[in-house]
């Protein structure tokens, strides 16, 4: 491979590394506090969080108020967004 081609992979790489660690799921644990119809408030040991809630979001059967959960989330446009709601 040229300085060139090797150059261009470098830049590439770089450019595509940011949307790859947007996309990443992150979590946390907390306590529903309460549900609502695209949203759910949880309790966490760093106050509470609202996080957007969705036809793909799974274990949603599990937001229940009062429910010890782990939740997995992404941030979209400065939004939390639940991908996942396990019990604890």
């Amino acid at each position: 491979m040229n300085l060139k081609k090797q150059i261009g992979a470098v830049f590439l790489a770089l450019a595509l590394a940011p949307a790859y660690v947007i996309a990443q799921d992150m979590e946390f644990n907390g306590t529903i506090v309460s549900k609502e119809e695209k949203s759910i408030k949880v309790k966490t040991k760093d106050g509470e969080k609202m996080l957007a809630i969705g036809t793909k979001t799974k274990g949603i059967e599990n937001a229940k108020d009062g429910a010890k959960v782990n939740i997995k989330y992404t941030e979209q446009d400065g939004q939390l967004r639940a991908s996942e709601i396990n019990p604890r």
